[in-house]
């Protein structure tokens, strides 16, 4: 389960996300930007999640997350992102925790630079006040609030731009017929010695800015504009909604981190993966694995997880390791002492022929690991469901590196079931059969596209060449 979920790619947004991670709280991160998924840190403690999200795709990540608590640490002008988590935590009984930005002070605005400093509602405000006005004009309000500026007759000779250096958002500019000489691609944070060095080059007597905060470089702006002689537009921010500083919730994530005193058991869940495709394994299993930092398995079942965090896991994956025998297993484990969530796939079904019996007396002898057993649909259920068979009165073997006299169990029993693999394929158990009045079933690739059941005696189907790990029906023919 994921612990906290921050929307964020401001620096409030960031800060938070390094504070899980050090203190060890699961989190998720929404970030719209490659630019501020690559200011986090990797760590199994951090799910990043990069690109923007409508309301519904926000809303079916948040409840694939099932988060104790939302923070939402968005830019203070993201009024419509900050209220779809609103609409979406309250619809669906989540907390919701927003993360303020202070202002600056308006006691840290008076004198010469009050008198030179203009403050508006809206961008459109601003492009409304400077159409009268002379000079030109060097905009930091972002791309996406450029286009209001191409209202200005002569904008293209006034107005320069300082904007993010992606080509999505120059290609943008272009569009909007700003020319190259005109255009700043910088990512900031930027000094107030940069901020002037960019007023002068762009002869301006006009810098346009929103008031974002000190986190925003709003003051560094202020400082600029004053020594370079410039004038500022500023576009205030939207009405602050309720909500508790940067200050306040790190305190809170303090009271979520683990107790280093009585640290929580570690959780390895023994998962039986059906017949190896996320088609086949049960939703607890999915659900156990959307929740693991590793998961381990044979190759076969890890190419099964894949497919399930592929088709459910966001773009997320843990770590794949390919051990399944409870020693190497825990000595991974052991060596890896941050990973908290485990999984460990078996075949078919947890309590059928399966390894979870080992790693029951390894793990048990350890009090620092709570283990946790998910069924899974058996290879016996499967192929009995493909037969149509009943399959409560059939006497149940393995020869999969086991001894046991198939042949015996045919001649006593009316229904016998038996595993393959290792050193014994079906073909051998045909062979053992030869002369008994039986008709053999054997399934191979059971639930994959590759699903193959062949039935006849058992002389022809000792001819055949078939899987590895393959089943095998024997009933008894009726007189």
């Amino acid at each position: 389960m994921t612990e906290i979920i921050i929307f964020g790619g401001t620096s409030e947004g960031r800060i938070l996300a390094e504070y899980c991670e050090k203190r060890k709280i699961p989190v998720a991160v929404s970030v719209a930007t490659g630019y501020g998924a690559g200011l986090l840190p990797e760590s199994p403690w951090l799910d990043v999640h990069k690109g923007p999200m409508d309301r519904e795709e926000m809303e079916a990540w948040i409840r694939q997350k099932h988060p104790r608590l939302v923070m939402d640490a968005t830019h203070p002008y993201a009024a419509l992102v900050t209220e779809n988590i609103r609409q979406v935590c309250g619809d669906n009984h989540i907390p919701l925790l927003r993360v303020l930005r202070a202002e600056t002070p308006q006691d840290e605005k008076n004198g010469e630079e009050a008198e030179s400093t203009v403050t508006v509602e809206t961008v459109k405000e601003a492009v409304d006040f400077l159409a009268g006005r002379e000079g030109n004009i060097l905009v930091t309000t972002g791309s996406k609030e450029l286009g209001a500026f191409t209202a200005l007759e002569d904008y293209r000779e006034r107005v320069y731009a300082r904007v993010l250096p992606t080509s999505a958002v120059l290609a943008a500019c272009e569009e909007k017929g700003f020319p190259g000489s005109h255009i700043f691609a910088l990512q900031g944070p930027f000094s107030a010695e940069m901020n002037v060095a960019m007023l002068r080059m762009a002869s301006a007597s006009w810098l346009v800015t929103k008031e974002a905060g000190k986190a925003g470089g709003f003051e560094e702006k202020l400082e600029a504009a004053k020594a370079a002689g410039a004038g500022v537009v500023v576009v205030g921010r939207p009405a602050q909604t309720e909500g508790v500083s940067l200050e306040r919730a790190l305190e809170i994530l303090d009271g979520m981190a683990p107790q280093a005193a009585a640290p929580s058991p570690r959780l390895l869940v023994l998962a039986g993966a059906g017949m190896g495709t996320a088609d086949t394994m049960t939703v607890e299993t999915v659900k156990a694995l959307l929740d693991s930092q590793a998961v381990f398995g044979a190759p076969r079942l890890l190419e099964g997880a894949k497919e399930v965090f592929a088709r459910f896991g966001g773009g997320r994956q843990p770590e794949m390791v390919g051990e399944y025998l409870s020693g190497p297993v825990l000595q991974w484990l052991e060596a890896h002492p941050d990973c908290r969530r485990a999984a460990v796939l078996f075949s078919g079904d947890t309590g059928f022929y399966s390894g979870t019996a080992g790693f029951l007396r390894e793990a048990g002898k350890k009090r620092e690991w709570e283990i946790r057993i998910l069924p899974g649909i058996s290879s016996l259920s499967r192929m009995a469901s493909v037969l149509g068979k009943s399959w409560e009165d059939a006497a149940i073997a393995s020869r999969h590196g086991r001894q046991q006299d198939v042949r015996a169990l045919a001649e006593n029993h009316k229904k016998v079931f038996v595993l393959t693999g290792g050193d014994c394929r079906a073909e051998q158990i045909c062979r053992e059969l030869e002369g008994l009045p039986v008709t053999v079933s054997v399934g191979e690739h059971l639930g994959s596209r590759r699903e193959r059941v062949v039935t006849g005696r058992p002389e022809e189907l000792a001819k055949e060449q078939f899987a590895s790990l393959a089943v095998v029906w024997i009933e008894e023919d009726v007189q």
